[in-house]
């Protein structure tokens, strides 16, 4: 229709027409392109509030799978490098307490559940972080990946290092098995032969070795991404106005 006017605008030499059927040719691809925007923009916003949403279930998951171990692992570097400074006379203490005897045998444990952002994972894939306005949101999202990323590579690494006191020194460290129904599993007595252990040098050297590469666990690895995992709950709960204190979402 506009084609058929502009021609016989063309025709008739009637250039004030063809002008005005260009302005607005030129006004409808405009305010086409606008709208088209428009309408991009208001899906990019609900497709955030979902992402936002789903983003608190995955980091709630994360955190409830490895709550339980989580809190073990990093209490755990304490105990062990009381029970080696106690090992080494470094302290007036004469025995180990319960907590540092079974801290030294379960030393060569770094393995713990650290659940992959899902929502993260699949909006990064789609190539859609832009849809995240929030730019300090987008850093740590990317940081959580590496830290994780990092921690699960220091777990492998370390994995091949540690130490199993117990298997390897059983006359200085013993375990009973038993059902703790307070924790809901199964959690073993442990005993340590405090002056075997002083004279084995062989142990001590093993003991060493855990407590160096547990620490390095700790910092450089499952604190980061605790911290990390922390932190970005923080974020998405001012984000989406939620305290749990309150035990109230929005």
């Amino acid at each position: 229709m506009i084609l058929a006017r502009l021609s016989r605008a063309i025709r008739t030499q009637n250039w004030f027409a063809v002008a005005l059927e260009f302005v607005i040719v030129i006004a409808g691809v405009v305010i086409g392109f606008q709208v088209t925007a428009w309408n991009a923009r208001q899906q990019d916003r609900a497709d955030e509030a979902r992402f936002l949403n789903r983003l608190h279930t995955d980091i709630e998951l994360a955190e409830s799978l490895s709550l339980r171990v989580r809190e073990r692992r990093l209490e755990r570097i304490g105990d062990i490098v009381g029970a080696i400074d106690i090992l080494f006379g470094r302290t007036e203490a004469v025995e180990l307490s319960s907590a540092q005897c079974t801290s030294l045998a379960s030393s060569h444990y770094y393995d713990i559940n650290t659940a992959d952002l899902a929502a993260f994972t699949e909006l990064a894939g789609a190539g859609r972080l832009g849809i995240i306005r929030d730019a300090e949101l987008r850093r740590n999202l990317v940081q959580y990946q590496q830290v994780r990323t990092s921690l699960r590579e220091l777990i492998t690494s370390l994995a091949n290092t540690g130490n199993p006191l117990p298997q390897l020194f059983p006359d200085l460290i013993s375990l009973d098995a038993r059902y703790d129904a307070a924790s809901d599993e199964v959690r073993s007595t442990i005993l340590c032969d405090l002056n075997g252990m002083r004279a084995d040098r062989y142990f001590l050297n093993a003991a060493s070795a855990n407590a160096d590469a547990y620490d390095a666990y700790i910092r450089d690895g499952l604190r980061p991404w605790s911290d990390q995992l922390t932190r970005l709950h923080g974020q998405i709960d001012d984000i989406l106005d939620i305290d749990h204190a309150d035990g109230e979402s929005p």
